[in-house]
């Protein structure tokens, strides 16, 4: 029987003002419930006061722990979450209003920031932050993806040097960006098993590219438009038999109907499933990529 693998994500856990321990600890609960393990990315290091995540956020340790015993999957999210710590986020990210600074920089900077992005700069970043994870949390941290899913060719050779085991940082689906901007006519990207095996020719670390985020502060006026489009891409994952990756976030996805999204996205899955006779299999990322590799 076919099998497909669908992997839920999240990241900016421990973010400031965009991740607390009681949104943390509900995502926690509705997700074991819809029995759908998920990967959590968490930002090592507090921007605001540069201390470690744990000193800054100490009721996260305990929360993490827990939900690290029930099946679910931890991973690093960048050192402390700016914008150039490792790469350069696509254009889908930089054309977003709040971020014209920052796509002003990277403009004006690309030459500085390609000198900067070298492995030698960023083995050391990688390696604190792991290091500060594993020692709050006591177990091994083995997948990274980079705020606002920023890359370089350094970052990928960083990685591979540090031994991770997987990289969530490459986009199959930039159409949800194109919603985000109000944008309602663009259609969806064509999803295809070639465009999912060039975006993995990046790095020797696995990659396991993302669709992308349908639930970021999701409205009742562009739920539909959000769940045709993850419909969407679902269907032509299974297509091109490849993971199906989506990503939330801990605080906007509890305000609006992301949640509610989630929940439809989970059952229009298995009701495909049962229809067209494959095995679904809800995975974390660090599993799904050793069973496909």
């Amino acid at each position: 029987m076919e099998k497909m693998f669908f992997g839920m994500s999240v990241d900016d856990v421990a973010l400031r003002h965009w991740s607390t321990v009681e949104n943390f600890r509900r995502l926690v609960k509705f997700l074991s419930e819809e029995k759908a393990p998920a990967a959590f990315f968490v930002v090592p290091v507090d921007e605001e006061t540069d201390k470690p995540f744990n000193e800054a956020f100490p009721e996260y340790v305990p929360a993490i722990r827990e939900a690290h015993a029930k099946g679910f999957c931890f991973a690093q999210h960048g050192l402390r979450h700016n914008r150039f710590e490792f790469g350069i986020p696509p254009d889908m990210i930089l054309d977003l209003p709040h971020e014209a600074e920052n796509k002003r920089y990277a403009a004006e900077n690309r030459a500085k920031l390609a000198a900067e992005h070298t492995p030698a700069n960023l083995v050391p970043r990688l390696r604190q932050g792991r290091e500060i994870l594993e020692k709050a949390l006591g177990f091994a941290i083995e997948g990274f993806r980079a705020p606002a899913l920023q890359e370089s060719p350094g970052m990928f050779e960083a990685l591979a040097l540090e031994d991770y085991k997987f990289d969530s940082s490459a986009c199959l689906q930039e159409t949800g960006w194109d919603y985000l901007l109000g944008r309602a006519e663009v259609p969806p990207r064509e999803i295809t098993r070639e465009r999912w095996l060039a975006l993995r020719k990046k790095s020797a670390v696995p990659i396991l590219p993302l669709t992308c985020d349908y639930t970021w502060y999701l409205s009742e006026e562009n739920f539909n438009r959000m769940f045709e489009l993850a419909k969407h891409d679902y269907l032509a994952c299974r297509e091109a038999s490849v993971p199906f990756v989506t990503v939330c976030h801990v605080d906007p996805v509890w305000n609006g109907c992301g949640i509610r999204l989630l929940s439809s996205l989970f059952a229009f899955a298995r009701r495909d499933a049962l229809e067209k006779g494959y095995e679904l299999v809800f995975e974390t990322l660090d599993k799904i990529v050793r069973q496909k590799e």
